[in-house]
């Protein structure tokens, strides 16, 4: 057996015992209890096929655990590739709700602002109203002091305020329904980017370990375990020339056969490795060899006899190896199990997602229609609400042309009154003057005509009087008493301002 450069390369050696041996190399002077010793080395040195055998094992299921891994990393890939897909589609109908939660806060917050500033209004309006005293003088008398407000429908007002509170609180309710759907998909959202953050890719080792490809890895364990068979070969070559050197040695077999039972402790013969019997350690002449043939057999097991322990040596140092080997390309195939059966998991994770994903679909054009619809009621109500404040601010500006069209009304009656009372000057100017005509008359012709002649004309002249009348021919009251109240005025005579 020749030596080795590195571990991993096979000690073997050629079948040189065909050379020529040494001139001064004898077969005669090595004892042959030194052969039946290297005999029974070479003998034990075999036990190393257990180790062969495991690395062959380890070979095998190397390969097996390799194969798995090709499939569940493609696998794996296939469902990162899918999942990532579905992550962006599910990104994008997120950002699209995401859209529509920001318009409708934003639409929520002008309807709120519309709101505020229209009932500010109209509560200016009708704080106005409230604050108005109707003159009293467009009242019964008795009556307690009234203000504009006692005339106008306040429970219109009410109710239409009423009904803007009842879609305020509804579109709040949709908001937060709304919110409560856009949680809800957060959290799925996070989930699944959570089982998917578990799932390490597969090419993407940890930095903090050398990282070693399975392929290579099982392309070492294949070395070794040819390594392995080749010193295994070495060792079975030796092996079978000590045996021919102990059977062509006068009394070789039969020490042979006792070293072996004296190395097992219970008596019994022993066969090494089949070639030397208990029938052939008993023949004088087992296998006549010629002595140079001999002596190169003896050359080359005396030669390779030192090296035995260091093939064995070589033998675990590489068993060793390949158990490590093993171990790491154990260690990648845990790795790439793990991120498949995480990757499965995301992918459990994105179907529980996709059951819900109609419901959330379904949200947000829920919210939209509902949103829509107490929007156009709310700004109905807005137009209703900024119609009443029109119309009450028409009532307010309508009672100050009421004390105007009082004070107008006020002025022709007493324009009535005035002229009325001159025409009664004039009314009485005329029958005094008829009589002192009259009388006049009377004394200058009166004693000259009959009586009987004019009947009637001592008659006193016929009275004349004036007198407001309402409608329905009634009389109200004395002429000089006004039909429409004088009303009262403010320090500078205008009507209260709005």
């Amino acid at each position: 057996m020749s030596r080795p450069t590195s571990s991993g390369e096979p000690r073997s050696r050629p079948t040189s015992y065909h050379d020529p041996p040494s001139p001064e190399f004898h077969a005669d002077d090595v004892p042959v209890e030194v052969l039946v010793q290297y005999l029974l080395a070479a003998k034990q040195s075999l036990s190393s096929m257990a180790l062969v055998l495991r690395a062959n094992d380890l070979s095998t299921n190397a390969r097996q655990i390799h194969e798995e891994s090709v499939v569940l990393s493609a696998q794996t890939g296939f469902l990162r590739r899918l999942i990532d897909d579905e992550v962006r589609v599910l990104q994008k109908l997120r950002r699209g709700m995401e859209r529509a939660h920001k318009y409708g806060r934003r639409e929520f917050g002008r309807l709120i602002h519309a709101l505020d500033v229209s009932n500010e209004k109209l509560e200016n309006t009708m704080r106005m109203l409230r604050e108005t005293r109707v003159d009293p003088v467009f009242r019964p008398p008795g009556e307690e002091g009234k203000f504009l407000i006692d005339f106008a429908d306040v429970d219109s007002v009410e109710a239409m305020r009423d009904t803007l509170k009842g879609s305020i609180a509804e579109l709040q309710a949709t908001q937060t329904s709304y919110d409560g759907d856009l949680f809800r998909f957060d959290e799925d959202l996070r989930l699944l980017n959570k089982s998917t953050v578990a799932a390490p890719l597969v090419d993407s080792p940890s930095s903090s370990a050398a990282y070693q490809p399975i392929p290579h890895l099982l392309a070492a364990l294949a070395d070794h375990s040819e390594a392995m068979a080749q010193h295994l070969a070495s060792l079975t070559n030796h092996f079978d020339m000590c045996v021919k050197a102990v059977r062509a040695t006068e009394g070789g077999a039969a020490l042979a056969r006792r070293r072996a039972a004296e190395a097992t402790d219970d008596g019994e013969p022993v066969s090494i490795s089949g070639f030397i019997t208990e029938q052939e350690s008993h023949l004088t002449d087992l296998e006549p060899m010629d002595p140079q043939e001999l002596a190169e057999i003896v050359q080359v097991v005396m030669e390779d006899a030192p090296e035995v322990d260091e093939v064995v040596a070589e033998i675990q140092a590489v068993l060793q190896q390949a158990e490590q080997d093993f171990e790491t390309l154990k260690e990648q195939a845990d790795r790439i199990r793990d991120a498949w059966a995480a990757t499965l998991g995301a992918f459990q994770v994105l179907e529980d997602i996709g059951t819900r994903l109609q419901s959330y679909v379904a949200a947000e054009h829920e919210f939209e229609q509902r949103r829509d619809a107490e929007k156009d009621v709310i700004y109905a109500k807005l137009e209703e609400m900024d119609g009443l404040k029109v119309f009450y601010e028409g009532y307010a500006r309508a009672y100050s042309s009421l004390m105007l069209e009082a004070e107008r009304r006020r002025g022709v009656e007493a324009k009535i009154r005035n002229t009325l009372r001159k025409a009664k000057e004039n009314v009485d100017n005329l029958v005094e003057a008829d009589k002192k005509q009259r009388e006049y008359f009377r004394q200058e012709v009166g004693e000259f005509l009959p009586t009987d002649l004019w009947v009637g004309m001592n008659n006193p002249l016929a009275r004349w009087e004036l007198a407001p009348v309402q409608e329905g021919g009634a009389a109200s009251g004395s002429q000089d008493e006004l039909v429409t109240p004088t009303v009262a005025r403010s320090a500078k005579g205008k009507a209260p301002a709005r």
